[in-house]
């Protein structure tokens, strides 16, 4: 019997409010979020190396861009090779809106942000109609053009070309100033503010008729198709949400550095983002912080070595071939255990 409209949103409701699955599971994860999230602005006060709190910001941007596009992957099974697309182009926006347009500091990030977003509305338009894997080379292939954009002798005065676009601000954003923004012990709030609300939107959006709507569609489309469903324009909006949370990454990039180079847009940024989604897991909106957090360190650590690219690639096959589910999928296994809750 093929599934009504009416049908699927039933078998796929929430459990009422009152289950003990709600009440004893559901709601102690959330009030540890808050918590976490609020104590998460002392930790400048806990930390005296700025190198630590440095790496940690580190950490935190790239986390950002990974659950940007451990959303999409996890919602949609896209996986976005080209991420480095939507970390570069609204750096260099920030830039060129506070040089080039004259806006202030705050004017300046809005429009990197409605910029980048409209640009990812219009490219998605075109790309969510492949299937996964032509998916991912579009992607890419988008973000290997922004580069050699970018490096144009004609751009160059947009963009500084091979050389990359140095910023200077006028005003502030959120009372920070430039010298502000620069500064490690500043900066944290800001980031983990945004940090936050990142994972939120992706929580929100998971746990939605939205998102139910997008991982039905992602088990079989065709029978989304049959059962009434619209299942183009959903996609359309998860990949210009999933690229407007990886954006907020490329923007803190450039608020901390007042710098953009070509090198933003290269595919070994993006490939950080998608090695530390896939070390965490990306089947939870904190699996792919995790992932960032480990992968950050690990860099840190490796590259004192002198063996980086070796090292890492070691322990990215291990982790993986460990962990399946992720870093973050083998926390919530021992929770369950601990707990005797059965997991998903």
């Amino acid at each position: 019997m093929s599934a009504t409209p009416a049908t699927l949103g039933a078998t796929a409701a929430p459990a009422p409010a009152g289950s003990p699955r709600r009440a004893l599971w559901q709601r102690p994860i959330l009030l540890a979020g808050l918590l976490a999230a609020a104590a998460g602005f002392f930790v400048p006060g806990l930390i005296d190396t700025p190198y630590t709190l440095s790496l940690l910001i580190n950490g935190v941007v790239l986390g950002i861009a990974a659950v940007g596009i451990g959303f999409l992957m996890h919602q949609c099974g896209f996986v976005m090779f080209g991420v480095a697309a939507f970390i570069g182009l609204p750096a260099y926006l920030v830039g060129i809106g506070s040089a080039q347009l004259g806006l202030g500091l705050t004017s300046a990030v809005v429009f990197a942000l409605v910029g980048s977003t409209a640009f990812a509305a219009l490219v998605g338009a075109l790309v969510v109609r492949a299937r996964p894997l032509p998916f991912a080379m579009l992607t890419l292939a988008l973000a290997q053009m922004l580069k050699q954009v970018s490096m144009l002798q004609v751009m160059r005065p947009i963009t500084g070309g091979d050389d990359g676009l140095t910023m200077s601000f006028d005003g502030t954003f959120l009372g920070l100033t430039q010298s502000a923004l620069g500064k490690a012990p500043s900066f944290w709030p800001l980031a983990w503010a945004a940090l936050c609300l990142v994972i939120l939107i992706a929580w929100v959006a998971a746990h939605s008729r939205f998102g139910q709507v997008l991982r039905a569609t992602q088990a079989n489309e065709e029978r989304m198709r049959f059962s009434g469903f619209d299942t183009y324009w959903p996609r359309l909006a998860a990949f210009t949400l999933s690229s407007f949370l990886v954006s907020v990454s490329g923007v803190l990039i450039a608020l901390n550095s007042a710098y953009a180079s070509p090198e933003l847009l290269d595919f070994a940024t993006g490939g950080h983002a998608l090695t530390a989604m896939i070390v965490g897991g990306g089947a939870t909106a904190l699996g792919p912080l995790l992932g960032a957090m480990l992968y950050t360190w690990g860099q840190s650590a490796f590259g004192a070595t002198g063996y980086l690219e070796l090292l890492t690639g070691i322990a990215v096959v291990v982790m993986i071939s460990a962990f399946p589910k992720g870093a973050m999928g083998f926390v919530l296994q021992i929770g369950h255990r601990l707990t005797g809750r059965k997991g998903p």
